[in-house]
């Protein structure tokens, strides 16, 4: 027996009777007659039937159209129209209501009985898909990263609403609109406006993991640095419907990775002091020339073995993409590297230019009190300066033109280079 609750809505006393019997020879339970529009939501909020049987033509003000608008909508509750009007108008103005069938007055017990077993069957598969696609925007608006997806054509189809707070445009406005307005994304590093990965995806048919440093520019100008992937949707068949953007702002990463590589450099700057000092034991003034400078030799050779290498990669890295043969570029990564390493030392230095002349100026000396008149701390540092040029591989050469160690307020050096 059959568990079915059915309501039917009929303004012929006659038919609505026979509509009864039939259903109820069928197995099912009519749960009452209403001739009305009106009357059918009322009994529809009272006792809940499972499907309605809903004439189009009734007495009274509302239709069964407008009333089997106002039960779907309010209830969500299957409705099969029963009606003897076949006509284009009729027939258009019941799909707007979007009915579970539609039965052609008179009709054969067969009629009935399969309209109604296929709108319940209808009914359960859409109330299935509604609560799966409930559960996915529910966990999708829950995952702590920005999501968007879009059609195979890059339009926006959703946005949770981390995405929305990291972009500035809310769902409803960026709905319909192209992927590149709403994720409008730069080169970290040159500034460059990056393609949106809908094309990649799509015609490649591939996941991307950028590992490109990203910029993304809000709706009110702000720029956040990002991290982002992009992924085809795909069918049961496979083809792709769309691309699914998962991005994450990474500003509080990289003020972390900014503050760790601080501590870095200052336990660097620590210890390179440390290893100045171990190499520089306090000598009297009266050592000979000789010994002091086989002293400073020693020193350039371990500077040379413990520092080069450190050189050498900042340099891969601060010419990449130039012309790495350009003795101007190579010298101004150079000179940069040279003022940042000095000041870890604690020395202030400035590199100027003069015609085609290069000058690097030392302005304070923390080690000036360490050993007195000594001038041991001057060599160590002209060593630094002429052993790490030679590095550069750049023709010429460097001249000691000033030394504190001989009174000047300034130590300073002259760079030569060769044609």
């Amino acid at each position: 027996m059959s568990s079915t609750k059915i309501l039917v809505v009929e303004d012929e006393s006659i038919v609505a009777m026979d509509i009864k019997h039939r259903a109820e020879s069928l197995g099912y339970t009519v749960t009452g007659i209403t001739p009305s529009g009106e009357e059918a939501l009322q009994k529809v909020s009272e006792n809940l039937p499972d499907l309605v049987l809903m004439d189009i033509v009734l007495k009274g003000e509302m239709d069964g159209v407008e009333a089997a608008q106002r039960i779907r909508d309010s209830f969500d509750i299957p409705v099969v129209y029963l009606t003897a009007y076949s006509d284009e108008r009729t027939l258009k103005r019941a799909k707007v209501t979007e009915p579970f069938g539609y039965i052609i007055k008179p009709f054969e017990d067969r009629e009935l009985h399969s309209a109604v077993e296929v709108a319940l069957y209808k009914h359960k598969m859409e109330s299935k898909l509604k609560e799966s696609e409930k559960w996915l925007s529910t966990t999708l608006e829950s995952i702590g990263d920005a999501v968007i997806a879009t059609d195979n054509e890059g339009r926006i189809k959703f946005m949770n609403p981390v995405a929305t707070n990291v972009t500035g445009w809310k769902q409803e406005e960026a709905f319909g609109h192209s992927l590149k307005e709403v994720f409008n994304t730069i080169d970290e590093v040159t500034g460059v406006p990056i393609e949106d990965p809908v094309t990649s995806v799509v015609q490649n048919n591939i996941i991307v993991e950028s590992n490109q440093p990203k910029i993304l520019i809000t709706r009110s100008g702000d720029r956040i640095p990002i991290d982002d992937s992009s992924a085809p949707i795909r069918d049961k068949n496979g083809d792709i419907l769309g691309v699914s953007l998962i991005f994450k702002d990474v500003t509080g990463r990289r003020k972390a990775e900014k503050e760790r590589e601080q501590l870095l450099k200052e336990k660097a700057r620590g210890e390179l002091s440390s290893f100045v000092l171990s190499a520089l034991p306090l000598f009297a003034s009266n050592i000979p020339p000789q010994i002091r400078n086989n002293i400073a030799r020693n020193f350039s050779d371990r500077f040379e073995n413990n520092v080069k290498h450190t050189f050498e990669e900042e340099l891969k890295n601060c010419i990449e993409g130039t012309d790495e043969k350009d003795k101007d570029i190579i010298f101004k990564c150079y000179s940069s590297w040279l003022s940042e390493f000095l000041l870890n030392l604690g020395l202030n230095s400035r590199i100027t230019s003069k015609g085609s002349k290069d000058y690097l100026t030392l302005e304070n000396c923390p080690w000036i009190l360490e050993d007195g008149t000594s001038p041991m701390f001057c060599l160590i540092c002209r060593a630094i300066v002429l052993r790490s040029f030679t590095w550069t591989k750049i023709g010429g050469n460097v001249e000691q033109t000033a030394c504190m160690a001989d009174g000047a307020g300034k130590c300073k050096f002259e760079f030569i280079f060769s044609h």
